[in-house]
């Protein structure tokens, strides 16, 4: 039977020393460029039972964690596993050479919807912008397996947190019936995954927005812990603490439930107009920003859709610019007893800020280059802040 070789250069490269490593497998970790990973596994995927949809819920989140965090995607991703013959490590070039031979026990053996997100968004980047992505992917080796089976028994065997953390959501389903209420008619209802893996009866796919996501939405409008000083930045970079901020403060959060249907259009609505929006009010190219990719410019990638408020958009955009500005128009909720009402519409106070949100988004994006960091800056939430707080003041609301 034939072999392929496959090459190519890796970040770091180590063998996971066993006591078993003679009479079962050996086991090797490595982690490289996702520029770097190999289109050849692409032809060694039959051992791999599901077929990964570019379009679904876990591969949707896996394009969002590496556009947001590209930096961080090593350790927000589980990376793929590899089933091979034989594997070697060159240290002088830097360079892993592994050799497959039968495809019913040699391929890719998990991690196919990572594996077809990273070879997608690879192939779309035109080759400037190839020498700036720095995410890498961790890859397991298994060298010496002789039984699928019990490849496959390895497998699951070390994938239970999936299911505890499952059940830690499960706990709090309960908690969410005000939450499925008010975004019942939306057509967006339907989407929103209030445990992990959730899947949509209708359709058999898993269900593609999180529902620490709605409620990190929703803490960017809570008045009763967030001042003029103190702002929500949890909300974007510690979605773990918004569930617990949620399960410590859910009967204060109660009143701004009502809100969620325009809190979500206006998050969308932002997303949609600030490029065009910076573009007038700074002069400049808000797809050449470090983290954004406009899509008019790349034939093989659709358009971003927003299901909020039922449109797309021609760039996507890291949730770091996002966020910011949209916590900004808390200073649009009025708090009576334990109602929480807007004193004024918040999409149409946005398009009356939206030049000045945008360019000060912008200029804090383009001194940082890292979405990242612009995420969590304090400066840039207090910036955006004062904008939308100084408007209210002015228009005595």
């Amino acid at each position: 039977m034939k072999s392929t070789i496959i090459k190519f250069p890796v970040a770091s490269f180590r063998r996971i020393e066993s006591p078993h490593d003679e009479t079962v497998a050996r086991s090797y970790i490595a982690v490289a460029n996702i520029v770097n990973l190999p289109a050849e596994v692409e032809e060694w995927r039959k051992i791999n039972p599901r077929d990964p949809k570019i379009t679904s819920g876990v591969s949707k989140k896996i394009q969002k964690s590496l556009e947001n965090n590209p930096d961080q995607f090593l350790f927000r991703n589980r990376g793929i596993t590899l089933l091979v013959d034989k594997a070697e490590y060159d240290n002088k070039t830097g360079e892993v050479s592994l050799e497959l031979v039968d495809s019913t026990r040699h391929g890719l053996l998990d991690g196919g919807h990572t594996y077809r997100v990273l070879q997608n968004f690879v192939h779309s980047a035109n080759p400037d912008e190839l020498k700036d992505i720095n995410a890498c992917v961790r890859i397991e080796i298994i060298e010496g397996i002789e039984n699928l089976d019990d490849a496959v028994e390895i497998v699951l065997a070390r994938n239970t947190s999936a299911q505890v953390k499952s059940e830690s959501l499960e706990e709090l389903n309960q908690h969410f019936e005000e939450i499925k209420q008010v975004v019942k008619d939306k057509p967006y209802a339907n989407r929103i995954a209030y445990k992990e893996y959730e899947i949509d009866e209708k359709t058999g796919e898993a269900k593609d927005v999180d529902i620490k996501e709605i409620l990190s939405y929703l803490v960017c409008f809570d008045v009763d812990h967030f001042d003029q000083e103190h702002h929500p930045i949890m909300a974007y970079s510690q979605k773990s603490n918004v569930i617990e901020h949620f399960k410590n403060y859910r009967a204060t959060l109660m009143k701004y439930v009502p809100l969620i249907p325009r809190i979500l259009e206006l998050r969308d609505t932002i997303y949609r107009e600030l490029p065009e929006a910076y573009n007038k009010a700074a002069g400049g190219k808000f797809g050449a920003l470090t983290g954004v990719i406009q899509i008019n410019n790349r034939p093989k990638m659709a358009n971003e859709e927003l299901i909020f408020n039922s449109s797309e958009a021609n760039y996507r955009i890291p949730s770091a610019f996002i966020y910011p500005v949209l916590a900004a128009f808390r200073n649009l909720v009025k708090v009576e007893g334990d109602k929480a009402i807007w004193k004024d519409d918040p999409i149409k106070v946005f398009r009356s800020l939206a030049d000045e949100l945008a360019k000060t988004v912008g200029e804090q994006a383009k001194e940082m280059r890292n979405p990242t960091k612009l995420g969590k800056d304090q400066a840039t939430w207090k910036l955006c802040n004062n904008i939308a707080r100084i408007a209210v003041l002015e228009r005595g609301l």
